[in-house]
C-alpha cells in the first residue's frame, strides 16, 4: 500500500515497455460532506520508470510505484485537455454526469475511468504529455529514455536527474497549491471557486432512494 508516495518494487514488469508507463484505477473512496453531500475519489495506481517520476538516487532501469487519488472532475480535466491537444488520440469514452450518484454509478464511472487510464497510458505522445504529468504530481517535461535502450551519457543523465523531480520529498500537490493560490485572490473570486466547487459537489446516494 503506497498512499501519496512512491514506492519501488522488484521485480516489477512494465507492460506498456514502449511508453515505460502502466496506468490502472482498481478502486475508489467515498468522502462523505455535510447532509448527503460528497465526492468520490478513484485511486490511480502509477507504475512507470519514467525519469520524471524518480530522483537523483534512481537508477535508470528502477521502476516507481505508487498512488494518486482524483475526483471526477479532475479527471474529466484531464481528459478535455487530452482530447483537445491530440485529436488523434482515441480515448474510451467519458462517464456521463448524474446529479445523485448511486453505488452502481461509481463502480461504472471506476472501469470507465480504468479503461481510460490504460488508453493513455499506451500512447507515447499522452504518456508524456505536459498535461498527464502535472496530472499525477509532477511538472518535469524533460527527455525521456522511452525503450530504456540508450543509457544516456554522464552529462546527459546528470542534467536528467537535476531536473528531474524529487517525487519522495514533494509535499504539495497541485490541487494544494491551487487552493493556497485562491485563498491569496479577491473577495469576488472567492465567491467564484466556492460556488464552483459547490457545484462539483455530488449527492452520494448508494442505495438509490433519492432516484425516487
Amino acid at each position: 500500500q503506497c498512499l501519496n508516495s512512491a514506492c519501488i518494487f522488484f521485480p516489477r514488469q512494465i507492460q506498456n515497455t514502449h511508453t515505460g508507463l502502466d496506468l490502472s484505477v482498481p478502486e475508489y473512496q467515498e468522502i462523505r460532506g455535510k447532509m448527503m453531500s460528497g465526492h468520490v475519489e478513484y485511486h490511480i495506481v502509477v507504475v512507470t520508470r519514467l525519469a520524471a517520476f524518480k530522483s537523483a538516487k534512481h537508477k535508470p532501469e528502477d521502476v516507481v510505484q505508487f498512488m494518486v487519488s482524483k475526483k471526477y472532475s479532475e479527471i474529466e480535466e484531464l481528459y478535455q485537455k487530452l482530447s483537445t491537444r491530440y485529436p488523434q488520440a482515441s480515448l474510451p469514452l467519458l462517464p456521463r454526469k448524474v446529479l445523485f450518484v448511486g453505488e452502481s454509478d461509481i463502480c461504472e464511472r471506476r472501469a470507465m475511468f480504468n479503461d481510460i487510464m490504460k488508453s493513455i497510458s499506451k500512447n507515447e505522445d499522452l504518456a508524456t504529455s505536459p498535461e498527464l504529468l502535472e496530472f499525477l504530481g509532477t511538472k518535469s517535461t524533460s527527455a525521456i529514455d522511452f525503450k530504456g535502450k540508450n543509457i544516456p551519457d554522464d552529462k546527459e543523465k546528470e542534467d536528467e536527474e537535476n531536473e528531474a523531480l524529487d517525487f519522495f520529498k514533494e509535499e504539495k500537490t497541485p490541487d494544494l497549491i491551487s487552493q493556497l493560490s485562491s485563498v491569496e485572490s479577491t473577495k469576488k473570486g472567492d465567491r467564484k471557486v466556492e460556488e464552483e466547487e459547490e457545484e462539483e459537489e455530488e449527492i452520494l446516494d448508494p442505495l438509490g432512494i433519492m432516484r425516487y
